[in-house]
């Protein structure tokens, strides 16, 4: 005992490692590597599954009523009637979960069969990773996946060092270093040694942290602290490293990884759980209902039945001597009768009916061609389903970022030198700049029809599919608007579109915008070409009209929306006159593939990259004739960096610490300044065909404070200094002298941080001899400090970069996925609220929200929480909870006073003046808005006008004031202060500040963290999330959310492997909620509100025919027709429904995000609409029942037949059912298809010829009850008057709701049936927008935001690397303070061109390029207001302003 004490508790308290001594770790019984994620063997799979499938409250209510039924003496049912359809619910349930299990125990079966060297007496063996012990010293070779967490012993790198990939931990695609001690460097790759090598590791417990271990080294009586920097986590990729050795610390389940999993949790839908909910109230009420009959038949058997024993004897075990007690008995059995004759109330088909709809929705998904992605041929999959519904009440997505919204892959786009912008091309008709899109277009290889896509049909397998051909295309679309840079370097207004625009929208409104993908492959140029002419263009034109400005520069213009539309598809070139002095030119590339714009031409550089794509051949032209200033500024690419060359097959390659530096090392090598080689204290590069060698006398390394790296290096006799880093970092250190130049970048800078690009500013200083070894005196001292060594290293680093030359602006794309703005716009306009999850950096977060759309310059202001403590994440939260008061108090919907009906004033003029132009008939003059300059105000026209109230609208109807949801609030979340912001003390006043806005970024969060983030909007806001990513590092994530999406991304399949959904791109998840997620819950909630309908006025017939049959639970229907009616009769009609239903279509769920609205809110399906199902249902049933009853009763028939009598009655009331459900079925379809067709009205031919087969063939005890009935008239006239009946109100209520309460879909279904096109308000419809432009005066930063590989280049200890492509995506993207519109009038002159329109030029660059933003919802309402007659004549300078008041920052507010 005492020998076990000690090892017990040290497992306790630490963890004792020996390596190399597998007796000695045993006795602490560490885990192996083993990993089982399975929930089944074979032997446990029955009786487990059955376990759980009877813990569902149904299942096993069936299973009571099954053993109720085999009771004779109460049973009036056969028990088949429930066997079997409770046999096949559970058969079919096991099947899949079953399936579900298998494709685990592979999953587990192909990770636990790795192989792995493992060092086994002094000799390597191949080892699967199951077989990995804890204190096992393995061998991990180059881009091999790292099977335990280990302690890196040695490496084939220099001085210890190896790189790691951490995608599958926390979706960083960027290389980390890691190094050994120091003392274990000497064991090298020698299997003796390292045998032999018997250290005993004292480390942490197994824990979920990813970024810290805590840990000592015992060797040769020497101790030596261990860290994170010497830890590889499962799940990571070696790296640029030959080899490495190390010592298993976790395995299995207690490693990082696997401690950051989490939980696999049963997942049911909210219908689902309202369904149990029901179903426990039903049978309350069932139970309630067999006790009052209970009681009525114990009292009439006491009073009445005993005197009729003669004609109905009691059974032989009803005590016949004393009368209470008797009847007392029969009531007690007749309970239990009851409770079998009205189970049909919920019936096992109900499970089996939802359990078939929710399999064929499923394959519905799979077969979808709209989310194919040929690219890498991967269909949408519904890997579970069970949860489709759920797909139409999300009220919460939470996004990883890198590989999800974006591609993490940076290209260099814009660029600025010396005061001229490059990249842009420039349409020559009107001198506008053009915005670019690429694609590749995928084409299947056939002579028919070459741009059709492919739809990804199955083919049959002697047939092969036409091979796929990748074609590179270039859409264009023209600016909305721009400004020119002329050579002088003055800026003018160009002729803005937008008056043109709404001409030709207010003459002939453009059709909808067509579906993404079906435009994918075709080109579409409009041209709206100016009457007044611009000045001409002297540069050469590209084929097609387009041309890149050579005495003209593009510069400060907007990133607007595009405005071109596709119309009717056809082809060649047709002309539209919309307007005086405007046409529309439309071009498809089928007829006009001379159109097509190309790429400037590389290939003259041998080292030039097949992939990169450039449109300006200026700049190139420029580089090929020695133009001075762009030598300059491709050279300082070229050699400032910490970038790793290498020669592989011979390519030179890259490896680069963040994929920023290697665009911008890239493209200057595509220019030809190509980087070759570098080795501690020098770089080659070759400029145009001839090398270079630079002596690198300094790296000045980037870190988060400092923003900025420079290099100085010596050729010749001249000392140079490079530098590159943040705009207003740089900024703020150039020499005097060059205001001019410095005017002109930041107007690039404006117009790049615009379009959501990442910036870098360059700038060079020269710098003489003997300065220079004057500061690097005393840079060496100050390195050598023993005190405040930081701080006097900086102070050198700012003396030698000041008084610096600026060079130019880089632009860099971080390139998101296809559609992810246009995907969460629509999501956020459903009413979605959208939260990123990244273990990101938090420039690089906001960079992307503002790229995305997720952040956007309409917010007020974008909160950052980032406190190291809880009191100061506290002190922020309460300061940002105040902010958000100070916003409230001064919103305009707050002050109705303002917006009285009776003032003459337009409400929009009390609160900006750039609306003028949309006023209705106003001749007030503007006036300015009152302070504070908050205003979320839009003007929307009113639903009615939208969907044809025509009358309105020619009446100068009111418009309605509304609040634009697109303003508010953004919070940005750092992890460190997020473990605080979930701690029990703060989550309350956390949620409640993220509850109100309306985007929420957390920044390097675990994926642990992830788990808890969902957790708590589960558990404290009680709603639907769903969580999306495509690494391993969000599957606790996944597996948290109530529905886990997985991409099948770049990063492996495990998050796909642990999802209920797997997609290609997170553009396909707009389709997956909007348009196959509304449906399914739209398609389910009217199936389960029909069902519950149907069955209750089906069973509560013998509710009423217990009354006149003295509660004998004697059934008024035939025996067979109750076990058949839900199984033949209504099944069929209800699954048609279920199955193919639908209110608006496909496109139009796309358009009008708004649809989505009432499955947040579960309006289709509650308690509410259950009990007007129950109780329209119970009001069927007393007609039907009381109807033939009073008809037939006495009754007699014209050939003297009595009709009274039971089996009649039965017969007639089950028929005229049958068509009442026929009837109201057929109310209830708005999407007629054949299959609904064929069940509905075959269902009812089918009920009469089931009928007659069951009586007539096999002899059924109603044989011949219906066939007299229908000869008579009088069954036709009741069948008549009972339908009439029952179908009258319910047409009543149907029409008056679309008279007076029309939904949304009823308005959109309305519009479809009259075929009238007309435009859509924003309140309503989102359309498709490019990339929106960004009002931020300061760009994100393309930048490394942490220290870099400096300080290893210059030691000389990253020289022997084996490069690797990095893919860090660092950048910032901040947000400043918006500049105000108010004075914006004043300053521009007001021109007249040939068509009547009015343009403003401004010379103020940033409010000329705010006031240009137009937000979606007003391009429409200008349309409209100028149908409704506007006086656009009178528009006069205000036609291009902005129609949104400025939303400034809150500290600008004067309280």
């Amino acid at each position: 005992m005492g020998t076990k004490t000690q090892p017990q508790q040290a497992k306790e308290n630490e963890r004792r490692i020996r390596a190399n001594d597998k007796e000695f770790n045993l006795q602490y019984k560490y885990h192996n590597n083993y990993i089982k994620t399975s929930k089944y063997s074979v032997f446990t799979f029955l009786p487990f599954n059955l376990l759980e499938q009877f813990q569902r409250l149904a299942n096993f209510y069936f299973l009571c009523l099954l053993v109720l039924q085999l009771i004779p003496a109460i049973s009036s049912l056969t028990p088949v009637t429930t066997a079997i359809p409770l046999i096949g619910v559970l058969t079919l349930t096991a099947v899949k979960d079953a399936y579900d299990d298998i494709q685990r125990h592979l999953s587990d079966s192909q990770v636990n069969n790795r192989k792995s060297k493992t060092l086994r007496n002094g000799k390597l063996v191949d080892a699967k990773w199951s077989e990995v012990q804890v204190g096992d010293v393995i061998r991990l070779d180059n881009n091999q996946f790292v099977a335990a967490d280990i302690l890196l012993l040695t490496t084939s790198e220099p001085n210890g060092l190896c790189f790691i990939e951490t995608a599958e931990l926390d979706g960083e695609t960027n290389l980390k270093a890691k190094q050994c001690l120091t003392e274990t460097i000497e064991l090298g790759d020698h299997h003796d040694a390292l045998w032999n090598f018997n250290g005993e590791i004292l480390c942490e417990r197994p824990n979920n942290l990813l970024n810290k271990f805590d840990g000592t080294l015992i060797w040769r009586n020497q101790r030596f602290a261990l860290d994170n920097e010497k830890i590889l986590l499962r799940g990571c990729v070696l790296r640029n490293t030959q080899w490495c050795y190390g010592v298993v610390v976790f395995a299995g389940v207690d490693t990082k990884l696997m401690q950051n999993s989490g939980k696999t949790q049963f997942k049911s839908t909210g219908v689902d759980r309202l369904l149990n909910f029901i179903i426990i109230g039903i049978v309350l009420f069932l139970v309630s209902i067999c006790a009052l009959f209970a009681v009525g038949c114990a009292i009439w058997e006491g009073f009445i039945g005993q005197h009729f024993q003669v004609y109905l004897p009691w059974e032989h075990i009803i005590p016949k001597d004393y009368i209470p007690t008797g009847a007392t008995v029969i009531g007690l059995l007749v309970f239990f009768s009851y409770a079998i004759v009205l189970n049909t109330v919920v019936p096992i088909s109900l499970y089996v009916s939802v359990e078939v709809i929710r399999f064929i929705q499923s394959f519905l998904i799979n077969w979808d061609e709209e989310m194919y992605y040929a690219r890498t041929n991967t269909y949408a999959k519904a890997r579970t389903t069970t949860l489709n519904e759920e797909l139409g009440q999300i009220q919460y997505i939470f996004s990883d970022k890198t590989g999800t919204l974006t591609q993490n892959i940076m290209t260099f786009n814009k660029c600025s030198i010396n005061g001229r912008t490059y990249g842009d091309v420039i349409d020559l008709r009107t001198g506008e700049p053009i915005e670019v899109t690429e694609q590749q277009t995928i084409f299947h290889n056939s002579p028919r029809n070459p741009e059709e896509v492919p739809t990804g049909t199955a083919t049959s397998a002697s047939t092969k599919p036409p091979p796929l051909i990748l074609v590179h295309k270039a859409e264009i679309h023209a600016k909305k608007s721009s400004v020119m840079v002329t050579a002088e370097g003055e800026t003018q207004l160009a002729n803005s579109p937008s008056s043109d625009r709404a001409e030709i929208e207010h003459s002939a409104p453009l059709p909808p915008p067509l579906d993404s993908q079906r435009n994918r492959g075709r080109k579409q140029v409009r041209y709206s070409a100016p009457s007044r002419s611009q000045e001409e263009d002297p540069g050469g034109t590209i084929p097609g009209g387009l041309s890149t400005a050579r005495g003209l520069s593009p510069s400060g213009y907007d990133s607007q929306r595009s405005i071109s539309r596709n119309s009717a598809g056809g082809l060649g070139v047709c002309f539209k006159r919309s307007g005086p002095g405007l046409m529309q030119r439309q071009l498809s590339s089928t007829s006009s593939s001379d159109k097509a714009l190309q790429c400037v031409d590389f290939s003259a550089n041998p080292h030039h990259e097949s992939d990169f794509r450039w449109y300006d051949r200026t700049l190139l032209d420029a580089v090929r004739s020695d133009e001075e200033h762009s030598h300059v500024f491709f050279r300082l690419l070229a050699l400032c960096h910490t970038v790793m060359a290498e020669t592989v097959e011979g390519k030179l390659e890259y490896q680069a610490q963040s994929p920023d530096e290697a665009a911008l090392v890239a493209a200057a090598r595509n220019f030809g300044f190509v980087f070759r080689s570098r080795t501690p204290n020098s770089i080659t590069i070759e400029v145009m065909g001839r090398l270079e060698e630079y002596e690198l006398l300094n790296i000045l390394d980037f870190n988060n404070v400092r923003k900025r790296m420079s290099v100085i290096l010596r050729r010749g006799d001249s000392v140079v200094l490079y530098c590159k880093g943040a705009d207003n970092v740089i900024y703020d250190r150039l020499h005097g002298g060059q205001e001019d130049l410095k005017a002109r970048t930041q107007d690039h800078l404006n117009k790049f941080a615009g379009e959501g690009l990442r910036t870098l500013v360059l700038a060079e200083r020269r710098l003489t001899e003997q300065y220079y070894k004057d500061w690097r005196t005393r840079q060496q001292e100050a390195a050598l400090a023993m005190d405040s060594r930081e701080e006097k290293l900086n102070e050198i680093y700012e003396e030698i970069e000041s008084d610096m030359q600026l060079v130019g602006v880089t632009a860099i794309e971080d390139k998101l996925q296809d559609g992810v703005p246009k995907a969460i716009a629509n999501l956020q306009s459903a009413g979605i609220k959208i939260w990123v999850l990244t273990g990101d950096k938090q420039e690089t977060a906001i960079n992307i929200g503002y790229s995305c759309q997720l952040l956007t310059d309409e917010l007020a202001d974008v909160f950052i929480v980032d406190g190291n403590s809880v009191e100061e994440v506290e002190k922020q939260l309460r300061q940002f909870k105040e902010s958000i008061k100070i916003y409230n108090r001064f919103r305009p919907g707050g002050t109705e006073a303002l917006y009285n009906s009776d003032s003459n004033m337009d409400p929009l003029s009390v609160t900006m003046t750039q609306t003028s132009v949309f006023m209705h008939e106003s001749s007030a003059p503007p006036t300015p808005p009152p302070p504070p300059a908050i205003s979320v105000v839009t003007f929307s026209a009113e639903c009615t006008d939208l969907f044809g109230d025509e009358k309105r609208s020619l009446d100068g109807g009111a418009a309605s004031i509304v609040i634009d949801e697109t303003t508010g609030f953004a919070l940005v979340v750092n992890g460190h202060s997020l473990v605080h912001c979930l701690s029990p003390e703060l989550e309350i006043k956390f949620l409640d500040i993220a509850s109100q806005c309306k985007a929420v970024i957390c920044c390097r969060v675990t994926p642990l963290q992830k788990a808890l983030v969902v957790e708590l909007i589960k558990r404290a806001k009680n709603a639907v999330t769903l969580a999306i990513g495509d690494g391993a590092n969000d599957v606790s994530m996944i597996k948290a959310a109530h529905i886990g999406v997985g991409i099948s991304g770049q990063e492996g399949l495990q998050a796909v492997l642990s999802s209920d959904y797997a997609i290609a791109q997170f553009r396909y998840l707009e389709r997956l909620l909007l348009v196959h997620g509304r449906w399914s819950y739209y398609r389910m909630c009217k199936f389960l509100r029909y069902f519950f309908y149907k069955n209750f006025a089906f069973t509560l017939c013998h509710c009423w025919y217990s009354l006149f049959c003295g509660f004998s639970a004697q059934t008024v229907f035939d025996p067979m027709f109750i076990s058949v009616y839900n199984l033949f009769y209504t099944s069929l009609p209800v699954l048609s429904l279920g199955i193919f239903e639908q209110d608006v279509s496909d496109k139009n769920s796309l358009e009008y995000p708004r649809l989505y609205t009432p499955g947040l809110k579960s309006e289709l399906f509650n308690i509410r609409e259950f009990i007007y199902s129950v109780l329209h249902g119970a009001f069927t049933s007393l007609i039907l029942f009381l109807i033939p009853y009073g008809v037939y009763k006495d009754g007699v028939s014209q050939h003297g037949y009595i009709l009274s009598d039971h089996m009649t009655l039965g017969a007639v009331v089950a028929t005229i059912l049958i068509v009442d459900n026929t009837a109201q079925i057929s109310l209830y379809t708005s999407y007629w298809t054949v299959v609904n067709h064929i069940t509905i009205w075959g269902s009812l031919v089918w009920y009469f010829v089931l009928d007659y087969f069951y009586n007539y063939v096999i002899g059924g005890p109603y044989v011949g009850s219906l066939t007299q009935a229908i000869k008579d008239l009088t069954f036709w006239m009741t069948m008549l008057i009972t339908v009439m009946v029952l179908v009258a109100p319910v047409l009543a209520y149907k029409y008056y709701l679309l008279d007076t309460h029309p939904s949304l879909s009823d308005k959109i279904r309305q519009k479809s049936l009259k075929k009238i096109h007309s435009r859509a308000s924003s309140d309503v419809r989102r359309t498709p927008s490019s990339r929106r432009g960004r009002r931020s005066v300061r760009s994100g930063y393309a930048f490394a935001h942490q220290e870099g590989f400096g300080r290893l280049i210059t030691s000389g200890k990253i020289m022997h690397k084996k490069p690797q492509d990095f893919a860090f995506p660092l950048g910032l993207g901040t947000k400043k303070t918006q500049a105000l519109h108010n004075n914006l009038a004043s300053a521009d002159q007001t021109k007249t061109n040939s068509s009547g329109h009015h343009m403003g030029n401004n010379n103020n660059t940033n409010q000329r390029h705010n006031h240009n933003q137009n937000h979606s919802s007003m391009a429409d309402i200008s349309v409209e207001g100028r149908v409704n007659g506007a006086d656009a004549g009178g528009s006069g300078g205000t036609e291009d302003m902005s129609p949104r008041a400025p939303c400034q920052d809150l500290d600008t507010i004067n309280l």
